[in-house]
């Protein structure tokens, strides 16, 4: 970067370059001060100096996706008070810290960390960033969601096409203002009932397509009974079982009296079980059952002859001494 630009400018555009750093220099050597909007995606960045934006108190969106970032020093923008909007996406080797912050920034709206290849999310990430509204999370590897800290004031959260497959009980209850949630293209097949309460209020803005419901009688009598209850409707699109699939599990009419309704088809079928034995398994259960009962018919003979002597003789002796007397 050997060019200079008009000190004041406000909109900086660099992407689509070879560029590999942002050092502590990069931006004074171009001379700019006043900039509101930064592009740098789409080049070679694996690194950013903690001082690269030192000075540009104005700056309030930076677009860093389609690189190579790896780690982000967490105080690389806390010296940028007006930074509103930060995209991190498509970053596909970026490491979250296992203990402390991301990043620190009292004035962050929005995050983007889509497509960053991102298995979990641990529950400091965020922590700092009191005034985040925007979450996105969606494309990435993510299994299991824990309860997010520090972003009371989080409004739109997008975790969708990820590998979710399970909701922990607590995942939103310091999420008091969240009011849009997309959980599309998951994992997720049935809904634990904990959860249920905390989705009142992203009810009418939820998105839950694309998960593979299994519309059972456990989910009818938990999930659907309480959303009749509690007047939710969260339209989950049945996958199993066949009779039900692409239907929504509203529109289907079940025969579920308790909740081991689930187990009847199987219990009959453990008990249709000696029907469906082969021929030889039949002969055998046939013969051992008949040798048993020979076998106790004999005892039982054998027993009763045993008795029948037994008293013939008692018989005998009271016969004599009553003779005696």
């Amino acid at each position: 970067m050997n060019f200079r630009f008009d000190r004041y400018m406000q909109q900086l555009d660099i992407s689509n370059n070879v560029i590999v750093s942002l050092d502590k220099t990069s931006l004074r050597d171009l001379g700019v001060i006043s900039l509101v909007e930064l592009n740098a995606s789409r080049n070679y960045i694996s690194d950013i100096d903690e001082e690269a934006l030192l000075g540009q108190s104005k700056l309030q969106t930076v677009d860093l996706s389609s690189n190579i970032l790896m780690l982000m020093e967490s105080k690389t923008f806390i010296r940028n008070p007006s930074l509103e909007i930060l995209s991190l996406s498509s970053n596909q080797y970026l490491k979250l810290p296992e203990e402390g912050p991301f990043l620190y920034s009292t004035s962050l709206r929005v995050l983007q960390l889509a497509a960053c290849n991102l298995s979990h999310i641990p529950p400091n990430t965020f922590q700092e960033l009191p005034n985040l509204q925007e979450l996105y999370i969606a494309y990435n590897k993510i299994g299991m969601l824990y309860n997010v800290q520090g972003v009371g004031h989080l409004t739109i959260l997008d975790i969708s096409h990820n590998y979710l497959r399970d909701l922990g009980s607590d995942i939103f209850t310091d999420l008091p203002e969240l009011t849009r949630l997309n959980l599309s293209y998951n994992s997720l097949s049935t809904l634990n009932i904990t959860v249920m309460p905390q989705l009142v209020n992203v009810s009418s803005s939820i998105d839950l397509n694309g998960n593979p419901w299994v519309c059972d009688c456990l989910m009818f009598n938990n999930v659907y009974s309480w959303c009749q209850n509690n007047s939710v409707n969260l339209e989950l699109v049945c996958s199993s079982p066949a009779k039900f699939k692409d239907k929504l599990l509203s529109n289907c009419k079940y025969d579920c009296f308790d909740y081991n309704t689930d187990f009847t088809d199987k219990a009959e079928e453990l008990s249709m079980i000696e029907y469906k034995l082969p021929v030889k398994a039949h002969e055998n259960y046939e013969n051992q059952l008949g040798s048993y009962l020979i076998e106790t018919d004999v005892q039982d003979q054998e027993s009763g002859h045993y008795f029948t002597s037994t008293y013939m003789y008692i018989s005998v002796a009271l016969a004599v001494v009553f003779l005696c007397l």
